[in-house]
């Protein structure tokens, strides 16, 4: 099946290290889930796996590491780590093409998207759910009880962490303790980052949100809107949502503040995009184009369908560490000078001064490596917002190696 001429391409995996009995090794997390589990190799093996772009042949490859290494790579063990990759289908070929079609086929005969992180993320029965979610409002360190409907206006936005639940709780609270004790909206369009990546930059789903405390309805009369001013289907890439926990996060809270006392809808959509993409000249000037008309679609659906609506923009900081590539450990200061940084940015939002944030961003995002800045940029497009304010602002560690994520709770009126 392959030969020293096949042109191997890695699909967009995540690298993480993996502690085991032999030692450390690289794991490669897929972030549409298509195999269960995580296929581990050696440290050493990276250097192969980056050369797997699909413009270097096996052979290449195999004589670019024997000139790095000064050792023989053998073709034979190359070939062998390539059919692994594509047992797993972790590479771009034709078997992964066909299972990926296959798997879309499926989840478009849904009535429902399933939750896909309940009793890992955060509890699975309903009683225990709200309790859990109730903790972190009142909890040492929470923005305190639900006080429904006490400020008489009407929030516009929303910024709330996507990580994992029980490690940013109390953000997540203090983000919906905010949000419920303003007006609450008809439609709520979601934002969330597409950690799988997104081609078209965004794509919605047409699927209701199931979670342990029922079924949240998506808005497809709004998608409708989207659908004739786009001139396409702007849920071309609604697989991508069914394993991301994004959206399903934000849809609990919503959930759990709203209960039975107020009905809504919401408008889930991932997007994908990096600051230089918002730049009017540039190799990115198509995608910019595209950007921007969808947003100017959003924006016109919003005229349109006469209700109210909010935006939340599901979105995390940096992620600095070991784990995501830093050749260093980080220690109390780190994370002291990182969330330092942070207000700093967070700053621009409070101001509604968008491009200061997009530069800001765009100085530190190599080392910072923030992945909520296509929500957080897709929602100050679409919202007419005239004042910010900072919530909470957090970190959490995730690995021993204290590797950490930091993130932030917003809102705009």
């Amino acid at each position: 099946m392959y030969s020293p001429d096949s042109k191997p391409k890695l699909r967009n995996v995540e690298p993480i290290q993996v502690s085991t009995q032999n030692g450390p090794t690289v794991g490669l997390r897929d972030p549409l889930q298509m195999t269960g589990g995580i296929l581990c190799f050696r440290p050493e093996t990276l250097q192969v796996l980056a050369l797997m772009d699909g413009r270097h042949s096996l052979r290449d490859i195999q004589e670019e590491v024997t000139r790095r290494t000064g050792l023989i790579a053998f073709l034979d063990d190359i070939i062998g780590l390539v059919k692994s990759l594509d047992e797993a289908y972790l590479l771009d070929s034709e078997r992964f093409r066909t299972a990926f079609r296959e798997r879309v086929e499926r989840y478009r005969q849904l009535s429902v998207r399933p939750c896909s992180h309940a009793g890992a993320s955060y509890e699975a029965d309903p009683e225990s759910l709200h309790r859990q979610l109730s903790s972190f409002f009142s909890g040492d360190g929470g923005p305190g009880s639900i006080q429904s409907g006490t400020d008489p206006r009407r929030p516009l936005g929303l910024i709330a962490p996507h990580i994992d639940v029980r490690s940013g709780g109390k953000c997540f609270a203090s983000a919906y303790h905010a949000l419920a004790a303003g007006q609450p909206s008809d439609i709520y369009v979601i934002f969330g980052t597409g950690h799988s990546g997104v081609e078209g930059i965004f794509t919605a789903t047409n699927l209701d949100f199931e979670t342990p405390l029922g079924v949240v309805r998506t808005d497809r009369e709004f998608l409708g809107h989207l659908t004739d001013r786009l001139g396409h289907d702007p849920a071309a890439e609604e697989i991508l949502h069914a394993t991301e926990h994004v959206i399903e996060f934000q849809v609990i809270f919503l959930q759990h503040i709203f209960a039975a006392r107020h009905p809504f809808t919401i408008v889930p959509i991932l997007c994908s995009l990096s600051p230089e993409m918002l730049h009017e000249t540039g190799p990115f000037q198509d995608r910019k184009r595209k950007f921007d008309a969808f947003c100017s679609a959003v924006r016109s659906a919003c005229q349109r369908i006469g209700k109210s609506v909010c935006f939340i923009a599901s979105a995390d900081l940096d992620h600095i560490g070991p784990r995501y590539g830093d050749g260093f450990i980080p220690h109390k200061g780190t994370v002291n000078q990182t969330l330092e940084n942070d207000r700093r940015m967070l700053g621009y939002l409070e101001a509604l001064d968008l491009p200061g944030f997009v530069r800001h961003v765009s100085s530190d995002q190599e080392t910072t490596r923030i992945c909520g800045f296509s929500p957080i940029a897709a929602m100050f497009h679409c919202m007419d917002a005239t004042e910010g304010r900072l919530l909470a602002l957090d970190y959490a560690q995730v690995d021993d190696k204290n590797s950490f994520v930091s993130f932030a709770s917003m809102i705009f009126h």
